[in-house]
């Protein structure tokens, strides 16, 4: 015979009692994660608000026509966005083409980098206001305190940013009239790696200790690889490689932490 609890079959109370458990258990990775997406929050606040300060120094060195100040400002400001590219394009995707687009180089920091490291202020006073403009919007817009990241949108940006790195920022350019292409790279990878310990490494280490461990050796890898001064140091097929395998390890890590896999490339 069976036993009943006001009228529930003991059967279906321990069905209840198990989907309980599971629920109590997602719903506190949903707040490890949430919380995870809190902590980097001021890193990112902090980067593009140091990027929007050094767009402002070239604002104005390239009124006062100072062209080294002018140029030491790019390369400031630049460095910050760079690190702040997992975010970038994943969150505001409209202000990261008006500030960023590459290969296209008709707005943003591509806009300015030819004639700026050529010596030609004069040609670069529209494209320089709208660069402050613009990272002051996207200043004022992260900043706010009613934005939040999401887990699932960080994970997707730094995945994709790391195959980036791999498959085409490897390859250099990004920034050649500058010279600072490899600097952009490891800017990069020091995103990418914010983002991991500040949003997942905790929640993973704690899933799946060994996958954890694989992404933190695959990031000191690739940042090994980029640590170098010229692109003619760089080892590209070596990073190429490497890049990408962090971008494989990353996707994987999505099934542990209760998210979506991400996609690599287009």
């Amino acid at each position: 015979m069976k036993s009943f609890i006001a009228g529930i079959p003991s059967k279906s109370l321990a069905g209840c009692a198990a989907l309980f458990v599971f629920g109590a258990v997602a719903h506190a990775d949903d707040v490890a994660l949430t919380r995870g997406a809190a902590n980097y929050k001021p890193y990112a606040v902090s980067h593009i608000g140091k990027a929007l300060a050094g767009a402002k120094e070239l604002q104005a060195a390239v009124k006062t026509g100072d062209v080294q100040a002018a140029q030491a400002a790019w390369i400031k400001s630049r460095k910050d966005w760079e690190a702040s590219e997992p975010i970038t394009g994943q969150f505001f995707s409209e202000l990261d083409e008006a500030i960023d687009a590459w290969p296209d180089a008709k707005k943003g920091y591509h806009a300015i980098e030819a004639a700026l490291f050529a010596s030609k202020l004069n040609d670069i006073g529209v494209p320089v206001d709208e660069l402050v403009s613009n990272l002051d919007e996207f200043s004022k817009k992260l900043s706010d305190p009613s934005f939040s990241f999401t887990p699932q949108g960080l994970l997707n940006g730094a995945t994709g940013l790391a195959y980036e790195v791999g498959e085409n920022k490897s390859k250099g350019g990004e920034s050649p009239y500058a010279g600072t292409s490899v600097v952009d790279m490891q800017e990069n990878v020091e995103g990418i790696e914010a983002v991991y310990n500040l949003g997942f490494a905790d929640e993973l280490k704690a899933k799946d200790p060994k996958l954890a461990k694989k992404i933190e050796e695959q990031i000191e890898t690739v940042e090994g690889l980029v640590k170098v001064k010229t692109l003619k140091e760089l080892d590209q097929p070596k990073l190429n490689k490497a890049a990408e395998e962090l971008a494989v390890l990353m996707q994987s890590s999505a099934k542990p932490l209760g998210l979506e896999k991400p996609k690599l490339g287009d």
